[in-house]
């Protein structure tokens, strides 16, 4: 019964509960104790076969009032003094007397002994038994093995989904290790000529960082949410006051009002309303620590350039655009993400804000501007050597 049972269905999560911190036995371990079942089960029969009775099974005693001679080997039944007389009513009543013949039918129902131990049939019968517990024994293993095998299908199957969906939080919010040691990044000029490399050490949240940076997306993207879908309720819709028809009567339901949510022109139940408040709240150090720990894992993508904020001089889209070619490091996308230092007002007739908010996948940001969909979204990341030093002198570690 119970390797039987282990072969009803069970999702992954019913059987891997109870050995989820277990390593599955090993198949001689599966193997001994099929075994030894099958030897126990074995002996038993065997025992019970070969044992010899010691007592005589007794049939219910039936008299006829006719008694027929029945001759039985004195060996096997050794014959009582009695007699049997029958009673008025039809019923045996048995008296002791000195007869030496007693009606054979009153011993017709004495069962014969069973066979004797060296008979051929109790043979037979132990070959058969102890076969029967070979196969048991065969089943049994047989049994175990299957469940084995289904318990390591499903440790692969629980690991595989696991896998999936590591992939998935890395599709969402990058790969985020959990070393928290300085990064070096790329530093050129203004022409694409290299000027070494930078380090930056910025504060991360190690083994945390991913969860971190998927709550703080989550809230920026729900606070830009806004609710325009309405719709309206019984109460708002125009009309409806007067009672359709009468209460009773017509055969049809009761109604009230001709707006109701039931019918054609009436309200709207729980439809969406416009002025539902889809904002989400973290708090501010939290973000802080998101952002930090994204840029710190941005690291290879992201590249300092010298005199960045003052490269273009007047709107130029044709420059601008051949400067970020030159800019970009080789075999990059081209998503690109411009990250300038920050200024008081933000200045709508900056000529490098002018020359690139007409380019198709290049986005513009202040330093103080910076978030995490942002720093999600480009294949390659420009930063002012002021932004940078900004950006180093806020999350430094």
């Amino acid at each position: 019964f119970f390797f039987v049972s282990w072969q009803r269905p069970m999702s992954t999560q019913q059987f891997m509960a109870p050995i989820q911190h277990l390593e599955p036995a090993p198949a001689r371990s599966g193997l001994g104790l099929a075994a030894l079942v099958g030897v126990a089960a074995g002996v038993c029969l065997l025992a019970l076969t070969v044992s010899r009775p010691n007592t005589m099974m007794l049939r219910p005693i039936i008299v006829p009032k006719t008694a027929t001679p029945f001759s039985t080997h004195a060996a096997v039944i050794q014959r009582p003094t009695a007699s049997v007389e029958t009673t008025m009513s039809g019923e045996p009543v048995l008296h002791t007397s000195t007869n030496d013949r007693v009606e054979d039918a009153f011993y017709h129902a004495v069962a014969i002994p069973k066979a004797p131990v060296t008979s051929p049939a109790g043979w037979w019968f132990a070959a058969i038994s102890t076969t029967a517990a070979a196969l048991f024994s065969l089943s049994s293993l047989l049994m175990y093995r299957r469940w084995l095998a289904n318990v390591e299908a499903g440790i692969a199957a629980y690991e595989a989904k696991l896998d999936a969906r590591a992939w998935r939080m890395a599709q969402v919010v990058g790969e985020m290790p959990a070393s928290t040691g300085p990064a070096a990044v790329r530093v050129v000029d203004a022409s694409g000529a290299s000027a070494g490399e930078q380090t930056m050490n910025l504060k991360t949240a190690g083994m945390n960082s991913k969860g971190l940076v998927h709550k703080k997306l989550v809230a920026e993207l729900a606070n830009r949410r806004q609710a325009n879908a309405h719709t309206k309720t019984r109460a708002e819709v125009s009309g409806g006051g007067k009672k359709p028809y009468a209460q009773k009567g017509t055969g049809n339901a009761r109604r009230g009002s001709s707006r109701s949510p039931l019918l054609r022109g009436g309200g709207v139940s729980f439809g969406p309303r416009n002025d539902r408040n889809y904002k989400q709240k973290i708090n501010r150090k939290e973000g802080q620590l998101a952002i930090s720990s994204l840029i710190q894992n941005r690291a290879g993508i992201i590249t300092v350039v010298n005199g960045l904020d003052s490269a273009i001089t007047g709107p130029s889209t044709k420059q601008a655009k051949a400067m970020i070619e030159s800019l970009k490091q080789p075999d990059s996308g081209n998503k690109v993400l411009i990250v300038v230092n920050n200024t008081d007002i933000f200045d709508e007739a900056d000529p490098l804000y002018l020359s690139v908010r007409n380019i198709p996948n290049v986005r513009f940001r202040q330093q103080k501007q910076l978030n995490v969909a942002d720093l999600l979204w480009p294949h390659q990341i420009l930063v002012s050597d002021k932004a940078m030093t900004g950006i180093c002198g806020r999350y430094s570690a």
